[in-house]
Order: C-alpha cells, then sequence, then structure tokens
C-alpha cells in the first residue's frame, strides 16, 4: 500500500523502456474502425493525413496505448 501512495516510486527510470504504440480510429458511415496497434507513427500519420483528406472515413483520431503498470 505505502507504494501506491508514494508518487513515482517505481519511477520511469528504472521502469524497462516501452516503446509506445499507436493505432488510428476512424468512422465509416456509423461503424467505427480500428487500425492494428504499431510502434511506428509515422505510419500511422500518414494513414491519418489520408483518412481525414478523403471522403469515407470522418471522427479520424490517433490513439495512443498506455502501459499501467
Amino acid at each position: 500500500m505505502a507504494k501506491a501512495d508514494t508518487p513515482d516510486s517505481a519511477g520511469s527510470d528504472t521502469a524497462p523502456a516501452q516503446a509506445d504504440e499507436w493505432r488510428l480510429r476512424y468512422k465509416v458511415g456509423g461503424l467505427v474502425h480500428y487500425t492494428e496497434w504499431t510502434a511506428d507513427f509515422p505510419t500511422v500519420e500518414n494513414y491519418y493525413e489520408q483518412y481525414r483528406r478523403g471522403d469515407c472515413a470522418h471522427d479520424v483520431a490517433i490513439e495512443r496505448r498506455e502501459v499501467l503498470g
């Protein structure tokens, strides 16, 4: 319990480094679609620009996966 009360007790400095993961969320009609999680942010960003400018998809957003420890 003491660890939970102490902010940053584990610390990100001692935790193993994990790559951030990203995916694209978009709607086509009334359905929500997602791409797979990937650590390759430039690819997700490229898809975002393509979908945002396209006619079919709307509500396009990039999501970041959070790792809770």
